[in-house]
C-alpha cells in the first residue's frame, strides 16, 4: 500500500468522525427547538471576535436578530452551547430570584497553576460564598470613608496633571490620564503604594495592566477555549495571568505584607483588611479570631482583582463620562453648577458627604454606564438542571448563560433614542418606570460587583474635582462617532478619547 493510500485510509475516517462530531455539537439548540445562531468551527458564534468585532458586538448581533422572535437565543462558544437571555424577566430570575441555580460565572481559573486567577470574580461554589461573606464587610460605608481620604489626596495630583495641556493648548488623551489617576488611587487604597503614575506619566503597574486587558487575537482565542473547555484546560495547566504579571504581583503583595507584619505597620486600606482575614479570619475588630482564615495566595488573588478590575473599569467610566460632558456643553454646565453649589455648602471641600449630595452628577455617571458599560456582558452557569419559564427549555447542568448588558442598555424599546446622552433617564421617576433589570453595569443579585460603591465614589470624585476648575471640549483627534477597539476585553474607544481643556 502506498503512503498516499495509507494516509487516505487513516485521514478520511478521522475527518468523517470529526465532521459527525461537529455536526452533532452544532445541532444542540436545534434539537431543543431554541432559535439560534449556527456556529462555525472553531470559534462557534464568535468567529471574527477580537479581530473584526468586539465581544459585545457579536452578542448584540444575536440579540437584535432574535429579540422579536424569542425570549432566548442559542449560541456556541467554540463547540459548547451558550444561552443568550433576551427577556428581562428571565434575566431577573437568573441573577436574583433563582440565584442558587446559577451561582457561578463559569469564568476559567486554575488555582493550582495560576493562583492569581482564583479570585472572588471567578471562583465557584462554597469557596465563593465563604470569600464573599468574609470580604463584604471591607466595603461598608465606614471602610470606604477611610479609603476616600486617599482618593482626595490623589485628586489634587489628578487636577495638576491637566496643567501642561491647559498651558500648551494641546489635547489630552483622557483615558491615559484617567488610568494614571485610578491606578494611583487603587494602588494607595489597595496596598498603600505610591505608584506615582500621575507624577511620572506612567508606572510599572500600568504597563502590567495593559498586558492583562489588551489581549491579542491568540490570547482571545485561548480565553474562549479555556472558558468552553475548562477541565481540559486545567489538565493542560493553562493560565489566565501571564507569568511575568504573576511574578511581579506576588512579589509586590508578599513584600508589602512581610514589611507590615515585621514592622507592625497598620494602614486603612484593602490589603490591611485582607491581612486581618489571613491572620485573624475576620475584618471586624470586635469579633473573636476565627478558624476560617485565608491563605497568602488568596490574599494576593483578591488584591489582584481589586487592583486590575478597579483601576481599568473606573478609568473607562471616568473617561467616557468626561467625553460625554465635553460633547454636551449644556449638561456639562448643569453638572458644574451642581458641583459648585454643593461645594459651597460643604466649605469648598469635596467630602464623602458632599458627593452624596451631588444627585445630578450621579445621574451623569449612571447615563455614562448605560451608554458605555465597561463590562458589556454577564456570565452565569447552571449548577443544576433548571426549567426556564416563558420557554419549553430545561437548561442542563453546566450550561453557560450570557446576559448582553450593552445590548439591553442600548435597546431603543427600553431607552428611546438610546445614542443620545440624557442624564434625566435616571431621575427617581424614570428609574421607577423601567424594568428593574434594564440597567446592569454592576450586575445584580448576590454575585453583583462587591466594589460598586467604591468605584462610583472614585468616578464621581474625579468628575467633580475636574469640573470645579476646568472646562472640556472634544478635540478633532477623537473619532466621532465613536468606534470600539475590537482588541480590548472591556469597552474602549478606537483611537482614544481626546479632549481640549481650559481653566474656567
Amino acid at each position: 500500500m502506498s503512503l498516499l493510500s495509507t494516509l487516505l485510509y487513516l485521514v478520511l475516517p478521522a475527518l468523517g468522525l470529526l465532521y459527525a462530531y461537529l455536526r452533532r455539537k452544532y445541532a444542540y439548540w436545534n434539537d431543543r427547538n431554541v432559535p439560534n445562531d449556527p456556529g462555525q468551527f472553531p470559534m462557534g458564534t464568535f468567529a471574527g471576535t477580537g479581530t473584526k468585532y468586539h465581544f459585545t458586538q457579536t452578542m448584540d448581533r444575536v440579540y437584535r436578530q432574535f429579540k422579536r422572535v424569542s425570549p432566548i437565543a442559542g449560541m456556541y462558544m467554540t463547540v459548547s452551547p451558550v444561552l443568550l437571555l433576551i427577556d428581562l424577566e428571565l434575566v431577573k430570575q437568573v441573577l436574583v430570584k433563582d440565584f442558587n441555580f446559577f451561582r457561578d460565572r463559569g469564568v476559567y481559573y486554575n488555582e493550582k497553576d495560576d493562583p492569581l486567577s482564583a479570585h472572588l470574580f471567578s471562583i465557584e461554589g462554597d469557596k465563593w460564598r465563604f470569600l464573599r461573606n468574609k470580604l463584604s464587610p471591607t466595603f461598608t460605608s465606614g471602610k470606604i470613608k477611610y479609603m476616600f481620604l486617599a482618593v482626595r489626596e490623589i485628586g489634587d495630583q489628578f487636577l495638576h496633571g491637566f496643567d501642561k495641556y491647559v498651558e500648551s493648548g494641546s489635547p489630552v488623551d483622557l483615558k491615559a490620564l484617567a488610568q494614571r489617576f485610578t491606578c494611583d488611587v487603587i494602588g494607595s487604597c489597595a496596598f498603600g503604594l505610591n505608584c506615582n503614575s500621575l507624577k511620572n506619566e506612567g508606572s510599572e503597574l500600568l504597563t502590567i495592566g495593559d498586558k492583562v486587558f489588551n489581549a491579542g487575537p491568540l490570547q482571545f482565542f485561548k480565553i474562549i477555549f479555556m472558558t468552553s473547555c475548562t477541565e481540559i484546560s486545567r489538565k493542560l495547566g493553562l493560565k489566565v495571568v501571564p507569568n511575568d504579571v504573576t511574578e511581579y504581583f506576588m512579589n509586590v503583595v508578599r513584600g508589602t505584607v512581610d514589611h507590615r507584619e515585621k514592622n507592625n505597620v497598620m494602614r486603612s486600606d484593602f490589603l490591611q483588611l485582607l491581612m486581618q482575614l489571613k491572620n485573624k479570619g475576620t475584618v471586624e475588630d470586635h469579633e473573636e479570631e476565627s478558624q476560617d482564615k485565608i491563605s497568602m495566595d488568596e490574599v494576593a488573588a483578591q488584591a489582584f482583582l481589586f487592583f486590575f478590575a478597579g483601576f481599568e473599569t473606573s478609568s473607562t467610566a471616568l473617561s467616557f463620562a468626561l467625553f460625554e460632558l465635553a460633547s454636551n456643553q449644556g449638561i456639562q454646565e448643569k453638572t458644574r453648577a451642581e458641583v459648585k453649589r454643593v461645594l459651597a455648602a460643604h466649605g469648598g471641600q469635596i467630602t464623602y458627604e458632599a458627593l452624596k449630595d451631588m444627585t445630578y452628577l450621579e445621574q451623569v455617571v449612571n447615563e455614562t454606564l448605560r451608554l458605555h458599560p465597561p463590562v458589556g456582558n454577564l456570565f452565569r452557569v447552571a449548577n443544576q438542571p433548571y426549567r426556564l419559564s416563558k420557554t419549553e427549555l430545561t437548561i442542563e447542568k453546566g450550561t453557560m448563560l450570557m446576559i448582553p448588558v450593552t445590548s439591553i442598555h442600548q435597546d431603543q424599546e427600553i431607552y428611546p433614542n438610546p445614542w443620545q446622552f440624557d442624564p434625566d433617564r435616571f431621575t427617581p421617576e424614570a428609574i421607577q418606570a423601567r424594568h428593574t433589570h434594564a440597567f446592569l453595569p454592576f450586575g445584580d443579585g448576590p454575585r453583583n460587583c462587591i466594589g460598586m460603591r467604591f468605584a462610583l465614589l472614585e468616578v464621581k470624585f474625579g468628575i467633580a474635582a475636574l469640573l470645579s476648575k476646568l472646562k472640556f471640549t472634544v478635540n478633532s483627534r477623537t473619532q466621532v462617532p465613536l468606534e470600539l477597539n475590537v482588541k480590548s476585553t472591556l469597552t474602549e474607544a478606537k483611537g482614544g478619547l481626546w479632549l481640549d481643556v481650559a481653566r474656567i
